[in-house]
């Protein structure tokens, strides 16, 4: 009714006003200039919607204008900008280019008919890992939920790791700490997502973007693929389904659904969304009908994976420390080793001599400068040089020494006899501590009391000792065992630290 009457009381008005105007003399009916029509009769979509991207990945943004009555034309001469330039830079036809790691905007404008149309959509470049959160970029509806997935490979497979979720914003989108994502109102944030049992805690940001109701009345408003992520072996293939709904919620049934990969190289959708993978990586298939898409992140796990040990160690200033390494050729439940690669191994190097505290060789023996700062730390990487992308990491700490005083000690020791054998192993699960048997003499060989010994650690990250000889494993890696009295006599016990047995 009330429209009736708002229309009803328009043309009353309308009436009124030209008949006063009738009445007017003719000097006053001078032309006037026509107003600027600023009413929007288009909306702007950003066809990509919330993505990521590798640094060294590209990706090309396009949009579409979409009218009152639900038609969609591309959208031409789109100006697009970035939130940060010094993170990526994006050209006037679309394409961006990373130039490091972080969360960005995308916007694209245009102007049609003295009017502005804007979107923006958010991106994030992120460097790939073993540990990875599916989906990775989220474009959903407010109102909704979604669950997060987390997985990590390792040599054991594919497993999920205890995880903590953290919102930027969570007026826009709160998580549980489960992983579940609630949809509170439109805009953009990101999830935090902390593996808590991996070493190194990793984490992995997720941009999200959430959309409301279109202001514009479109026949279908949102499309759902399902599942919307999946993690697939190059030996599997995986069937998506799509659906369309309407504005009021009910499911657009006998839609036609054009189903499309955006990284065709990783994984291949045939017309009916069965979807088989090339090589590893990360791809968006996605389902569209009437200017509509929806999408499912797919991610192709390499078949191989390297594993660096020790994942971990400590080493001291002017130490030494052999890495190995292992392939697998790995499936959803199996790993097997594979051999036959050739491996490159690398330290980072900063420019600086204070921070290039390291070198490696060919085979792996990494080297710490003498005059390495004790608790500095850096890092081992090993990679197949046929296939750069498939490698592992190592993470090095300088050891801290006790500050071995021998004392005073006791004239009458000669020697110092070690009875454990040598190196003594310990473990960070079961053999975490160990005694070490001693015999001080004196030049005859006859046993000294109160020989005063003094006992110490020369990388107490991988080894503490106490007074009475007592060693006790602290982390993965060597430690050199120094037994003296005084400036008399002394000997030295190594001590060897692994995380597991």
């Amino acid at each position: 009714m009330k429209p009736t009457i708002k229309i009803f009381s328009t043309i009353m008005i309308a009436f009124a006003f030209i008949f006063l105007n009738s009445c007017k003399k003719d000097k006053d009916e001078e032309p006037q200039p026509e107003p600027t029509n600023t009413t929007k009769k288009y909306a702007l979509v950003i066809e990509n919607g919330a993505q990521t991207v590798s640094p060294d990945g590209n990706i090309a943004y396009s949009a579409i204008l979409v009218d009152v009555n639900g038609s969609v034309t591309p959208a031409t001469g789109v100006s697009w900008t970035t939130s940060n330039s010094q993170l990526a830079t994006i050209n006037s036809s679309g394409v961006v280019a990373s130039l490091g790691t972080g969360d960005i905007k995308i916007t694209g404008s245009v102007t049609l008919e003295n009017v502005t149309y804007s979107a923006s959509v958010p991106l994030g470049i992120y460097v790939a890992s073993a540990f990875s959160v599916a989906p990775s970029a989220i474009i959903w509806n407010k109102g909704d939920n979604l669950q997060l997935e987390s997985v990590y490979l390792s040599t054991s497979g594919v497993t999920e790791p205890s995880c903590t979720f953290q919102s930027s914003n969570n007026a826009i989108a709160t998580v549980s700490s489960t992983g579940l994502v609630s949809f509170i109102e439109v805009g953009q944030c990101q999830i935090t997502v902390t593996a808590t049992s991996i070493q190194g805690s990793p984490i992995v940001t997720v941009p999200v973007l959430v959309v409301g109701m279109p202001e514009i009345a479109l026949p279908i408003i949102r499309i759902e693929v399902n599942p919307p992520s999946k993690d697939l072996f190059k030996n599997e293939t995986q069937q998506l389904s799509a659906k369309a709904y309407k504005s009021d919620g009910s499911e657009a049934t006998g839609t036609t659904f054009t189903w499309k990969s955006t990284e065709s190289a990783i994984a291949t959708v045939s017309s009916t969304g069965l979807v088989t993978p090339i090589k590893s990586g990360t791809t968006y298939i996605q389902a569209s009908a009437s200017g509509i898409i929806g999408q499912a992140e797919i991610m192709v796990n390499s078949d191989t994976l390297i594993w660096i040990t020790p994942f971990y160690t400590s080493i001291p200033a002017g130490g030494t420390k052999q890495f190995t390494v292992q392939a697998y050729t790995i499936t959803r439940t199996t790993a097997t080793p594979l051999n036959g690669i050739t491996y490159k191994w690398e330290i980072p190097t900063y420019g600086f001599d204070m921070f290039d505290i390291a070198t490696v060789n060919s085979t792996g023996l990494v080297t710490l400068k003498s005059n390495a700062f004790a608790g500095m730390m850096t890092f081992v990487m090993v990679s197949d040089q046929a296939n750069p992308w498939v490698g592992s990491v190592g993470s090095i700490t300088v050891g801290i020494a006790d500050d071995c005083n021998c004392g005073a000690g006791n004239a009458s020791v000669a020697n110092i006899t070690v009875t454990n054998s040598q190196p003594i192993n310990l473990n960070m699960i079961s053999s975490t501590q160990a005694q070490i048997n001693v015999t001080a003499s004196d030049a005859s060989s006859n046993p000294v009391t109160a020989p005063a010994l003094v006992f110490c650690s020369d990388n107490i990250m991988v080894a503490s000792v106490d007074s009475d000889g007592l060693v006790m494993a602290v982390g993965e890696g060597d430690a050199t065992i120094k037994i003296c009295s005084g400036s008399y006599a002394e000997t030295t016990v190594n001590v060897h630290v692994t995380l597991m047995k």
